[in-house]
């Protein structure tokens, strides 16, 4: 009976850590307009998030990694790819779309609440899965090379949750 109440305990706490965030509205910075991404347009969407900073030299490094999986995924809706930016001005975010060209969203994570709700280190550039449910399935600090395989099965495991 002791060991079914600690297991019952370890449960719940894994269970109440698990970083989760709800469906959020971004400013969408490679549009013509002042459009807004807005994730619960996705309901059954699984996100990732490339987190980004112009400055950082390995954002950088990765930003074509990340359009070879948005366009790996391309055929499949459910996978939303986006570069959820930590710079603040309009000037960085156009700078880092000039220099990319991204095939993804390019979104402001405006008071960095995704980032801090989501992040298990402090450091960028970081890979975020998260699920329909807003649930994170995983991530992966620093440069993707070598770890692509990683991010791909996170993204295969937030698939089989399913939201409709």
């Amino acid at each position: 009976m002791r060991c079914l109440l600690v297991a019952a305990t370890l449960l719940v706490a894994s269970a109440a850590s698990a970083a989760t965030i709800p469906m959020y509205d971004f400013p969408l910075k490679n549009s013509d307009s002042r459009d807004i991404y807005k994730m619960s347009e996705h309901k059954n969407g699984v996100f990732v998030f490339e987190t980004y900073r112009l400055s950082c030299g390995y954002c950088n490094e990765n930003a074509p990694k990340v359009d070879a999986l948005a366009t790996e995924y391309a055929s499949n809706p459910r996978v939303q790819v986006l570069d959820l930016g930590l710079d603040t001005n309009d000037a960085e975010f156009a700078e880092w779309i000039d220099r990319h060209h991204p095939n993804h969203p390019v979104v402001q994570d405006t008071g960095r609440r995704v980032y801090n709700a989501l992040r298990t280190t402090n450091g960028v550039p970081q890979v975020f899965v998260v699920d329909c449910k807003g649930e994170m399935v995983g991530n992966h600090v620093g440069t993707w090379d070598g770890s692509e395989g990683k991010i791909r099965g996170l993204v295969e495991q937030a698939l089989k949750t399913t939201c409709e």
